[in-house]
């Protein structure tokens, strides 16, 4: 094919290829010559006339085939470029080495002739091309239909029909359609049928923008990220923003949407934000920029880990958590995305710092910022469910259970129906620990189901999303008397509690295993061994009651056996606690103060557990029938409405009948059976010394009176002499008949 350019002043790129013909008629007899020259030739020549002149003798045209070129007939293909590349090169490459050459270029320059020849001759020249292809652009778009709105999509990576949709609704212009832009030669197509922008194309449509709007231009930017992130990919819209250095609208991108990255992949936020300028991220953060960073360094491959914090700092002297108050305050006026981001870096930094109480004032001031900003504006939905889930953690923390099972169900529904497992398998996790730990075993059970629907879809953080789930396992199986199963569930967790947020409940469901084992005493030194490794941790009200009810738990089981458990001013008036301590006196055979403590155990807040706690005292403390009651929790075993551990103080009472038992499965009577019914005796209690008490106990361990007395710092012969004293209070000849009395006596 022979290229003629026609007009004036035309100059083609330097190519054997490319002619100059100054009229029409010129260049038609330039073609005639052709015919005549190459009369043997098996196909017609054809010839390409660049037409750069608007005085033409169309007439001249009317003895020939002709048709006017569309834009892709203008546009070089790769096997074009690549027969232009051998045709300029004395010795070029392989054919194939070429083709790739040549399918490189076509990224850059879209098949543009002059910018492709440019860049044939000095592969280079990028500002030469640049500079050659401006203004046959700007003429190209001006003679173009909504040519300037096409321009506009050049700010647009990748452009696809949903992204080119929610671009152009921000700039309210009309959205050409791919094919609108392939059509233009705006868009190229690669081998895989992909549309994109040539990067020269991109660069010179956006220089036009800028050229003829600055601010637009800007805002152009800022929108485009946007619409990727809305439409496509959140963190391919980051890494064209990063990659761009267009920090505003990342700036503004992560503010609107880091909470949808953060629990996708923290460190992919992390990244982001350690790529950023400092100048760029103290502008956005402020002085709270480093605390940002800091909490971001937690994000591991499994999810987010901290040190618990030793609570070396007063949150009256701690200046940071100060200026994060008055920040939060200053944002919550006027609530919008910024401001329940800020006030999810105070509730997280206070957390971090060990300030728990504070934690949950502040969490509760955002979930009512939260409020306020839904009634105003639209807030995403993953937003939403982040503050409601964070929230609730300090609410649990604090010890306010019912604000954080609101708080968690909050989340939970903000983001139901949306996929996204992560956040749907972190809500239903501590749902289901809050739930177990409150007693409502059955909801626990609900919400692990749930749990076990998406967490095998989550990627990133699974490791973390699942460990609530986990501990909840183990409070339901502790709660069906099931000594195997909750072993079984605590392999998946650490041997020892870590600084995951909820330790406390770790450490207390591995003393309550051993109460259920037989080893209260064991549990009683495994929680007074939490309290004086993490002092400061245990102080939270979360610590605080879970560890008194371990302890006491563990009195009421072996009570003469422990040493007595002094819980605090705020925790001594616990309904749980007065339950415990009802069962413990009631076991010894005081039954008017196992009365006072019940009628002190207020029912509202308790959970299920609790609630059929009261009922089975109620039932062994009133003289009267209590049949009635006794098959309603029995029922509600067999349904499994309850737990096998609501009918545990009936059998240690001798309440159940044989027809009670045969409704249960053959399973939970072997495990009732393994409480031992207090059986009433005569005469006097034994009463031992507490050194005697830990002489039964060594006993009860299989130790021998040398292994007693190692371990209790004693000469052999005090022990031996405390065993006598021991056999004689007990009326005891062997170790058998010792160890059976007092196993009767409740010892």
């Amino acid at each position: 094919m022979s290229i003629v350019h026609v007009g004036e002043g035309v100059h083609p790129p330097r190519s054997s290829a490319f002619t100059t013909a100054r009229s029409l008629t010129d260049a038609m007899q330039m073609y005639e010559q052709q015919l005549r020259d190459q009369p043997d030739s098996p196909t017609a020549p054809r010839l390409a006339l660049v037409i750069d002149s608007s005085a033409l003798d169309w007439a001249a045209l009317a003895d020939h085939h002709w048709r006017l070129a569309r834009t892709s007939d203008l546009l070089m293909t790769v096997t074009e470029i690549t027969e232009a590349a051998a045709a300029l090169q004395q010795d070029p490459p392989h054919r194939a080495v070429q083709a790739q050459v040549a399918a490189r270029l076509l990224r850059v320059t879209g098949g543009w002739l002059e910018p492709t020849f440019t860049l044939l001759h000095d592969p280079a020249a990028l500002t030469r091309a640049h500079e050659t292809m401006l203004p046959f652009l700007s003429r190209w778009i001006v003679q173009l239909d909504d040519g300037w709105e096409m321009a506009k999509a050049a700010f647009l990576e990748p452009i696809t029909e949903k992204s080119l949709a929610a671009f152009f609704r921000e700039v309210h212009g009309s959205p050409p359609s791919i094919d609108d832009l392939i059509s233009a030669g705006l868009l190229a197509v690669d081998e895989t049928g992909t549309p994109f922008m040539p990067d020269l194309i991109q660069s010179c449509l956006q220089a036009l923008v800028r050229q003829n709007d600055r601010a637009l231009a800007d805002d152009l930017v800022a929108v485009a990220v946007d619409a990727v992130a809305e439409t496509e990919n959140l963190a391919s819209a980051l890494q064209h923003a990063v990659s761009r250095r267009h920090w505003g609208a990342l700036g503004d991108l992560l503010m609107e949407r880091w909470t949808e990255l953060f629990t996708s992949d923290a460190r992919v936020v992390r990244a982001v934000v350690e790529a950023m300028p400092t100048a760029i991220v103290e502008r956005w953060l402020g002085d709270f920029s480093g605390t940002s960073i800091r909490l971001l360094k937690g994000a591991g491959p499994d999810g987010m880990s901290f040190v618990l914090p030793d609570g070396s700092v007063e949150y009256e002297r701690d200046g940071l958590a100060q200026r994060l108050r008055a920040k939060t305050r200053s944002l919550y006026g006027n609530p919008g995305p910024k401001a329940l981001s800020f006030g999810l870096l105070e509730v997280g930094y206070l957390r971090l710092a060990g300030h728990d109480a504070q934690a949950a004032i502040a969490a509760r001031h955002l979930l009512s910022a939260l409020e306020r900003a839904q009634s105003a504006q639209r807030i995403r939905p993953v937003l939403a469910s982040v503050v409601n889930l964070h929230a609730g953690v300090s609410l649990a923390i604090g010890g306010h259970y019912v604000a954080a099972y609101s708080s968690y169900r909050a989340a939970f529904y903000d983001v139901a129906g949306s996929g996204h497992h992560f956040l749907l398998s972190d809500t239903t996790s501590k749902l289901a620990l809050l739930t177990a730990v409150r007693g409502d075993t059955r909801e626990a059970r609900e919400w692990i189901t749930e749990h076990d629907r998406w967490v095998g879809k989550v990627g990133w953080g699974q490791e973390m999303v699942t460990r609530s789930t986990r501990l909840a396992r183990v409070l339901v199986a502790l709660a069906e008397l099931d000594l195997e199963g909750a072993d079984a569930a605590l392999r998946a967790l650490p041997s020892t509690p870590d600084s995951d947020e909820m330790w406390q409940v770790h450490a207390h469901v591995l003393a309550m295993r051993d109460v259920l084992a037989g080893q209260p005493r064991q549990a009683l030194v495994s929680i007074a061994a939490m309290r004086y490794q993490r002092p400061h941790p245990s102080q939270t009200q979360l610590a605080q009651h879970l560890f008194a009810i371990a302890e006491h738990t563990a009195r009421a089981a072996n009570q003469l056996g422990a040493p007595a458990v002094g819980p605090s001013e705020t925790l001594a008036q616990l309904p749980e606690l007065h339950l415990l301590e009802a069962c413990r006196v009631l076991l010894i055979g005081d039954v008017d103060r196992a009365a006072h403590h019940l009628s002190q155990a207020r029912s509202d807040g308790l959970g299920e557990r609790w609630l059929n706690l009261a009922m089975q005292l109620h039932i062994i403390l009133d003289r009267q029938d209590k049949s009635d009651m006794v098959e309603y929790l029995v029922d509600d075993v067999v349904s499994e409405q309850g737990a096998l551990v609501d009918l545990a103080l009936l059998q240690r009472h001798a309440v159940l009948t044989d027809s009670d038992l045969k409704k249960l499965s053959s399973t939970q009577r072997a495990r009732l059976a393994t409480i031992s019914p207090v059986v009433e005796q005569d005469g006097a209690r034994p009463a031992l010394t507490p050194r005697e008490l830990e002489v039964l106990d060594g006993l009860r361990q299989g130790l021998t009176r040398r292994q007693i007395a190692e371990r209790q710092f004693r000469s052999e012969n005090t022990v031996r002499s405390q065993v006598r004293s021991l056999y004689q209070k007990l009326g005891a000849g062997t170790l058998d008949e010792a160890l059976e009395t007092a196993r009767r006596w409740g010892l």
